[in-house]
């Protein structure tokens, strides 16, 4: 009796998210032109929503995506290079796509930029090619590569560029510093370092550790000279506000880049349920300095007013617990 309670108590679960609710986030150009605008509405709408956390507080804070921005910066130094980066940044994504539904009628979910599509020519891509439909382009060489085409086109930034961090954030990292969004986009970093090529490494990396080393090599100092991971990669090939190690949750692309960076993970994972699926490795601090303790499954995650605290493994299955979507 137990078990025959059990076996529906597990299957009713299951129906959860079964495939007729489960949410499906799409590539950026598999989007219609009317899904882009609709998502590069949804931005606008956040960009023109008062935020949550108080200016007094927090000096730069001007609109809703900033209090996502302060999120970021605030918890930064314990969510890179170390074992929190992929389910820290899957709930932080995920968040956003759930505020954009909530508070700015959002009818789709988080698309995603794959960087192998496009890796050879970014500024070419629906993603960067600056036209209407597109989350803008370049920067102007003659103009502090300032962003001038496209929807977000003279799109102003609150916050100034960090410095990585010793053991504090830096005093004035909150700081108002409007200027323009920024980029110089270097396609050559892609290209070599976010190919189909290095997909491939990446999705057959036999254990989390080298699959962590391989999304990022930075999660190993000693590894620098073998050049960037993809997550990486994708920040650098940007530069500008997207390079920025706290603040680059401030370019419109940032959500995307990591919408790939989760899916690169829901895909390793499901392809070895039983060594995959749980499989953790590292600390919460940078490069681990200073020393602290390895991450458990009962790690909780922190996220401010952006949502409620999780533990680590309520954070492992895109299918289970508050989660239910899928990549296409």
């Amino acid at each position: 009796m137990i078990y025959i309670l059990l076996l529906f108590i597990l299957s009713a679960y299951a129906r959860d998210c079964s495939p007729e609710i489960r949410a499906t986030r799409r590539e950026w150009g598999a989007l219609s032109i009317s899904e882009r605008i609709d998502y590069i509405d949804a931005v606008h709408c956040m960009q023109n929503t008062p935020p949550v956390l108080s200016s007094e507080d927090y000096p730069g804070v001007r609109h809703r995506m900033d209090d996502f921005t302060v999120v970021h910066m605030k918890y930064a130094p314990h969510v890179h290079a170390n074992g929190a980066l992929l389910a820290w940044h899957r709930e932080y994504i995920s968040l956003w796509e759930q505020a954009l539904r909530q508070e700015c009628s959002y009818k789709g979910y988080l698309p995603y930029w794959d960087w192998p599509l496009y890796a050879s020519s970014l500024t070419s891509s629906p993603l960067f090619d600056g036209s209407p439909t597109s989350l803008s382009g370049d920067g102007d060489p003659n103009n502090n590569d300032c962003v001038t085409t496209g929807p977000f086109a003279n799109m102003q930034v609150n916050f100034g560029q960090g410095r990585l961090p010793a053991l504090e954030l830096p005093e004035d990292l909150f700081d108002y510093k409007p200027h323009c969004l920024n980029r110089h986009i270097n396609s050559s970093i892609t290209a070599k370092f976010a190919n189909a090529g290095v997909i491939n490494h990446l999705l057959n990396s036999p254990d989390i550790i080298a699959f962590q080393e391989r999304m990022d090599i930075s999660m190993d100092p000693t590894l620098a000279a073998r050049g960037y991971g993809p997550h990486t990669a994708g920040h650098k090939a940007m530069t500008g506000t997207m390079e920025d190690f706290f603040s680059s949750p401030q370019d419109p692309a940032f959500m995307l880049h990591h919408g790939m960076v989760d899916r690169m993970w829901t895909i390793w994972q499901a392809r070895d349920e039983k060594n995959h699926r749980f499989a953790i490795n590292g600390t919460m601090t940078l490069h681990n300095y200073p020393l602290t303790p390895e991450l458990t499954l009962e790690t909780e995650f922190t996220f401010g007013i952006l949502g409620q605290s999780k533990k680590m493994r309520e954070l492992m299955d895109p299918e289970q617990g508050d989660y239910c979507y899928e990549y296409a």
